[in-house]
């Protein structure tokens, strides 16, 4: 008998399989355009692993050449679902970008499509340079994605979306937007990789760099974040996230948009943290990413 990991699992497969992208994704204003499907194997696409089924694999011409993208959904050796993407181009392929379908899960038995943004190749010479140039990076790549929208909190932590099992959907985005983000980040990490075989045009170089960043790099804890009251900290629990989606009807309460309409929500300060703003459910609010973004550090009580 199947337990829960396997039934979400395979009741997420199914939603995704069962929304179909356009032949294009949109990276902020900027649309990459493709077509569907892979020529190549690429690491288990062809295995029979994974239970998308080969449903999300598409070819993205850039100035380096072709460049394949495959989304595979399997159970891997340490028994939790993940869902990958891989990339090949010109003979070389590797992973770009994961989430984790299990170990997220916490309050109400949703799930928490969230994954830490690092790097974590090595280089000869200099440790400390190293682990610089990658802390530099997270820094850089983390700002790009909170420009383009995406919710980064200040643990570099991407929340992409929250998965109901029970209702069969993501609450706070729409499946097809969810497939996008998912996409461009993984190909923008790839970038700044710089070992996936491509540069995009659009985006600066990010090879190694000669000099050292020395901004400030905190301890942090891993996700999932235990849901405890905190109210000094700036950073959302997870389980309170969704306390607050609920409060709210899963909408935006500036513009009434929820995932349904192609929103992504956000959970904000009414009073921003930066101003003394309070950690806490009566001082948290539903916006979605444009709403958000535009609110800046202004008040905004709906």
């Amino acid at each position: 008998m199947k337990n829960d990991k396997h039934k979400d699992a395979e009741i997420f497969a199914r939603l995704l399989r069962e929304t179909k992208l356009s032949d294009k994704i949109t990276i902020g204003k900027f649309i990459l355009q493709g077509k569907k499907g892979v020529k190549d194997t690429i690491q288990y696409n062809q295995a029979g692993l994974d239970i998308l089924r080969n449903e999300h694999e598409y070819t993205f011409p850039i100035l380096d050449g072709d460049l394949q993208v495959s989304l595979q959904l399997y159970e891997n050796i340490s028994n939790y679902y993940r869902l990958f993407c891989y990339t090949r181009i010109n003979g070389k392929q590797g992973m770009t970008f994961s989430v984790n379908l299990t170990t997220e899960k916490e309050s109400e038995n949703v799930i928490y499509l969230t994954q830490r943004i690092k790097f974590a190749e090595q280089y000869e010479g200099s440790a400390t340079l190293a682990q610089a140039h990658r802390r530099q990076k997270q820094i850089v790549f983390c700002d790009l994605l909170r420009k383009l929208g995406f919710d980064i909190t200040d643990n570099s932590d991407l929340i992409l979306g929250i998965f109901d099992p029970t209702k069969k959907s993501l609450v706070n985005t729409s499946v097809d937007k969810f497939l996008n983000d998912f996409i461009v980040v993984s190909i923008l990490k790839g970038h700044f990789q710089g070992n996936k075989g491509y540069q995009l045009e659009i985006l600066p170089t990010y090879n190694k760099l000669d000099y050292i960043f020395t901004g400030k790099d905190d301890e942090i804890e891993n996700l999932p974040l235990k849901i405890v009251e905190n109210k000094s900290k700036r950073n959302i629990p997870l389980g309170m996230r969704y306390k607050v989606l609920k409060k709210d009807d899963f909408k935006c309460v500036a513009c009434g948009h929820n995932a349904n309409d192609g929103a992504k929500l956000h959970i904000d300060h009414k009073t921003p943290f930066s101003l003394g703003g309070l950690t806490e459910l009566n001082n948290l609010q539903t916006l979605c990413s444009d709403c958000n973004i535009s609110k800046s550090n202004k008040y905004i009580d709906a």
